[in-house]
């Protein structure tokens, strides 16, 4: 039996399926957000984190153990609906412009993986601003607390250079958890946006650096931060917050920011292309859209620290 236009329009959605979700994969594994956010895969559209916090300290195992209770936190984490979509002609089939039509079906994969990466940076910078995490301060602030810890600072104020990143380093590296022990902070990303990259580039992988001295000549030594610490640019920390940078701790299983993620509702590639559905119908348009369940907010503000510019 020869195929029929409806068998074709089944068989180019069906392709650009697999077209979809093989540039999605490529573009996943080459984001930042699993490097620098940790990932937590959920059943319920809002997840409690009553965990976060410090753990207890590690003591000779003599006649019996003693467990410590958790601190008990209210913090919980939302999920949101998000799509995008495209109108595709429905003469573009019909005159099998698939190539085009896979392009644009290429651009909906590259803004499902972006748009997460968009969410996380952004939650990094409402961190200083309006976002909350689970002591109740924001995640960057002067006055964090927690039982015997003292008060505590994740922002350095100064802008990018290497005397600030050393001072920077030092202050995460001392940050205490509730009964007053070193939480063994060790910072291993810097996160800067597209105006601080090359300057950052220059603090992070030059090998040698020329500082001038009083009597005006130039003197080279070793650049101490060569290979310390792992640089990062995302082109959305811009604007009004350009010159601000960030300093994470990502060897933790929780991380600063938490992009919180449905299992039970996987990422969804879907057409509307029936001849009788009403769209196809009355507009003589192909939809194709993407829709996923996905939130973002926060983790262990010990492990960030951002420097103002």
């Amino acid at each position: 039996m020869p195929l029929v236009r409806s068998d074709l329009l089944a068989l180019v959605e069906a392709g650009l399926r697999t077209e979809f979700f093989r540039a999605y994969r490529q573009l996943e594994e080459a984001s930042i957000v699993p490097k620098i956010a940790t990932i937590v895969r959920t059943n319920l559209p809002t997840q409690k984190y009553g965990w976060l916090g410090s753990v207890p300290t590690m003591r000779e195992f003599v006649d019996e153990r003693q467990p410590v209770g958790l601190n008990v936190f209210e913090y919980t984490i939302s999920d949101q609906v998000w799509e995008a979509s495209i109108a595709v002609e429905r003469r573009a089939l019909e005159d099998e412009q698939y190539d085009m039509i896979r392009m644009r079906v290429r651009d909906l994969a590259l803004e499902a993986a972006r748009h997460k990466e968009q969410l996380v940076i952004e939650a990094l910078i409402r961190g200083s601003i309006d976002g909350r995490c689970y002591d109740g301060q924001l995640l960057f602030d002067t006055d964090h607390r927690e039982g015997e810890s003292g008060l505590q600072s994740n922002i350095y104020d100064g802008a990018l250079s290497t005397s600030s990143l050393q001072a920077a380093i030092a202050q995460m590296m001392q940050f205490k958890d509730d009964r007053g022990r070193p939480m063994g902070i060790m910072p291993d990303t810097l996160l800067v946006g597209p105006k601080l990259q090359w300057l950052a580039m220059e603090l992070l992988e030059s090998p040698i650096v020329v500082q001038a001295n009083t009597t005006g000549n130039f003197t080279p030594y070793r650049n101490v931060l060569q290979g310390k610490l792992r640089l990062i640019v995302s082109p959305y920390i811009t604007g009004a917050h350009e010159n601000k940078w960030f300093l994470l701790d990502t060897s933790r299983a929780v991380r600063a920011i938490i992009l919180q993620e449905r299992h039970d509702v996987p990422l969804e590639f879907a057409a509307l292309d029936k001849p009788d559905s009403e769209q196809v119908f009355m507009r003589d348009k192909v939809l194709y859209g993407v829709r996923a369940r996905y939130g973002v907010g926060y983790g262990l503000w010990q492990t960030a620290l951002m420097g103002t510019g």
